[in-house]
């Protein structure tokens, strides 16, 4: 069957990720945006947003990535030659510093083997030991998508890292939503996310949580060349329920169903769902003879699983066969390119798109002869005169 007529395959990489069908129609509207109308709805996305990055303080949309939203991160709370302390384990973690160095930090990197986190003992062993006496800003990812780690001890390092009276700021975009993150009872300062992950709504929105006084008055006093990115002008318009320039309505409709949908659940059923999903899919497949590519569970991501490509097998090969069968899931990125495929555990994956997910791995790695024939009979069924029908 020609790929443009089959129907899109099952989003399991580390973003974008599936989308409830009342989401999407959620997008069908647009109005105004300096109109009431459009201050209920900011009024609406902030609050749900405030519940999930468990903050009573600011939060502002981005319509960006979530790389843009790191960007007004760095841009707005981070002064030239700041010393900057950045734990890095992985490709986020990297690309982190390099945000960090063109706005001139002195950046002090912690750097992990492949498939290591940090934890407490050690990256304060190592800081102790460098003899570091000034830090300005620990600015860190939580979850690494690439190999798939989180920091789980985040919270222990933050108030830590206050007897050196330093900022934190946190690159949460992969697994807000997906596992347990607290900005203000973490002592948080600035922490950022994205629509399109755990939170199961389209891409192209970000967000930027400001949860201190010490963090405005830090931006206040930063001077950077961008207008889009800057923080305070976000603050002058957030306060009458507006953003300083156009934004994607429409996309900001759709962020509001799905924070709804995650308030109907429960935020803690929301993250359950995804931690016994991400077990389900790591048991099966680890069952089936896969290798976890990270072997501690202590700091294994719950949103990003990653495991090595079974032996003799080539991994375009691997991804593009299961990619025929329906389903979607990525390489490695950087080091871990070629190494190991990645599973998005991520937003709304049903039973039925868990055991999918299984299936069509399952068929590529034991080569299952009549495997095409079977997902082929039931892709006969999408034919074009049917993509037509409302399925509600």
């Amino acid at each position: 069957m020609d790929l443009d007529l089959a129907p899109d395959p099952l989003l399991t990489v580390p973003g974008p990720s599936q989308i409830p069908p009342r989401v999407m129609r959620a997008l069908m509207r647009v109005v105004d945006h300096r109109s009431p109308h459009f201050h209920k709805l900011y009024n609406d996305v902030i609050e749900g947003l405030r519940y999930v990055f468990r903050t009573s303080g600011d939060v502002y949309p981005i319509t960006a990535s979530g790389t843009g939203a790191v960007e007004t991160m760095v841009l707005n709370f981070v002064k030239p030659r700041d010393t900057v302390l950045v734990p890095v384990f992985g490709s986020f973690s990297r690309r982190l510093v390099n945000h960090l160095r063109r706005v001139g930090a002195e950046v002090i990197e912690i750097n992990y083997d492949l498939g290591v986190a940090p934890t407490y003992d050690d990256l304060r062993a190592r800081v102790e030991s460098m003899g570091i006496k000034q830090i300005d800003v620990l600015a860190t990812v939580y979850n690494d998508t690439s190999p798939g780690l989180v920091f789980r001890d985040l919270p222990k390092v933050a108030k830590w890292i206050r007897s050196y009276g330093a900022l934190v700021l946190v690159d949460n975009v992969s697994a807000l939503g997906g596992d347990y993150f607290e900005v203000e009872p973490w002592d948080i300062d600035v922490a950022v996310s994205s629509s399109q992950k755990c939170l199961a709504a389209p891409p192209v929105m970000s967000f930027i949580a400001v949860a201190s006084s010490e963090a405005y008055r830090k931006a206040e006093s930063i001077s950077h060349s961008s207008i889009y990115f800057d923080i305070n002008l976000m603050r002058k318009f957030g306060e009458k329920m507006e953003t300083p320039f156009t934004p994607a309505v429409n996309y900001l409709f759709a962020i509001r169903e799905a924070l709804g949908i995650i308030r109907e659940v429960g935020l803690d059923n929301w993250i359950k769902w995804h931690i016994e999903r991400g077990k389900a899919i790591l048991n099966a497949l680890t069952k089936a003879g896969l290798e976890p590519f990270v072997r501690n569970d202590y700091y294994r991501s719950t949103t990003v699983l990653s495991f090595r490509y079974p032996p003799d097998t080539n991994p375009d090969k691997f991804r593009k066969t299961v990619y025929k069968l329906g389903v979607s899931i990525s390489d490695g990125m950087d080091e871990v390119k070629g190494k190991a495929f990645r599973i998005g555990n991520m937003g709304y994956l049903t039973r039925k798109d868990t055991l999918t997910l299984i299936s069509a791995i399952l068929a590529v790695m034991y080569n299952v002869s009549n495997i095409g024939d079977v997902f082929k009979e039931v892709l006969s069924y999408w034919e074009p005169q049917q993509l037509s029908v409302d399925e509600g």
